[in-house]
């Protein structure tokens, strides 16, 4: 293996909660003086690759229940469930304060008039201290810009918005139905109104290469991304992909793998970029593969570790904040000691 330049010797900044990354729980915490949940919520939207716009299988990687948590009712209007999740988290966590998220499905994707009367009933109780929207890049229409920036007044909001791969020929492989530039376009606009987004990412998509895999961090360091999501690719029984993996036509990560590939993930993002999740879970009746995936707290003790061990950091390997590095090794190469 040729030589690799040494990264710059920057000092690991003081991370909330004194990990090597910028995790999302501990930054919450010191903007809001005390821990805050999140309450899943259905709206009872679609997506445009589901309602005949632009398919009706949805992506092929995505559940029946567009991801809805397992423990929301989506028959219950948004404010009961609600006034629900609040207090089944009161009941499990010491939380004071919640965010309200719209997460199943395209949550910007109705008329401004029907999206502002679901996000008044998202901020139907005061412990509500901020609101999570997920959608996608080519659902977020000027107008549905206006409703977000309104309500971004109200209270403390961020857009999900996913992108899932770097690469255009990913993206049609899995049915997402957008671009890569229809991401981009869309977190500049998001920018330019002054609403943080945090991007969903997916480590594993078929087609998808190491440097494919990589390639979404400078892209997130360029377009000032507030928060992004790790994935790895999982098998829900009830998602399309199912039938494919079953015939032996998707192959999925090692956990090895993805671990280093998070490793080298974090140490080109930007530091200012908070990390809201590292690996992706579905609910135990429902994951088919891969089996590592059930073990997300094991997962992520080994992460803390190998990041220790390899002395990395968050944007460890950026000569400034929001710089791409120009070489750096792979972690998959480096042994750690023991």
């Amino acid at each position: 293996m040729a030589k690799q330049a040494k990264p710059p010797n920057l000092p690991m900044p003081a991370f909330p909660g004194g990990k090597r990354n910028a995790a999302l729980g501990p930054a919450l915490r010191r903007i809001f003086g005390q821990r805050v949940r999140r309450v899943p919520l259905d709206a009872g939207f679609t997506c445009p690759t589901r309602d005949g716009t632009l398919g009706t299988g949805g992506c092929l990687y995505c559940d029946a229940e567009g991801s809805r948590a397992a423990r929301v009712d989506p028959d219950l209007p948004v404010r009961k469930q609600l006034s629900r999740g609040i207090e089944r988290e009161l009941q499990r966590t010491r939380a004071g304060l919640f965010i309200a998220y719209f997460q199943a499905f395209t949550n910007t994707y109705a008329p401004p008039e029907a999206l502002r009367a679901v996000y008044e009933e998202g901020l139907s109780d005061p412990r509500v201290a901020a609101m999570a929207i997920g959608t996608r890049p080519d659902c977020l229409a000027e107008p549905v810009l206006d409703v977000l920036a309104d309500f971004a007044q109200r209270t403390f909001l961020w857009v999900e918005i996913g992108l899932q791969s770097a690469r255009d020929a990913t993206l049609e492989g899995v049915c997402r139905g957008h671009s890569v530039a229809d991401f981009i376009d869309a977190a500049r606009r998001l920018r330019a109104r002054g609403l943080r987004f945090c991007a969903h990412v997916i480590f594993g998509l078929p087609g998808d290469g190491r440097e494919d895999m990589l390639a979404a961090a400078p892209l997130l360091n360029d377009l000032g991304a507030w928060g992004v999501k790790l994935h790895n690719l999982y098998i829900h029984k009830h998602s399309p992909m199912a039938q494919l993996w079953r015939r032996g036509e998707v192959s999925l990560l090692p956990r090895a793998e993805y671990l280093n590939l998070v490793v080298e993930f974090l140490a080109r993002l930007s530091p200012d970029i908070l990390i809201h999740r590292l690996v992706g879970e579905a609910s135990r009746d429902h994951l088919l593969a891969p089996e590592w995936t059930r073990d997300k707290r094991g997962f992520l003790n080994d992460l803390d570790r190998q990041l220790a061990a390899l002395d990395l950091w968050q944007g460890k390997w950026l000569e400034s904040p929001g710089a791409t590095p120009s070489s750096s090794p792979n972690p998959s190469s480096l042994t750690p000691d023991p």
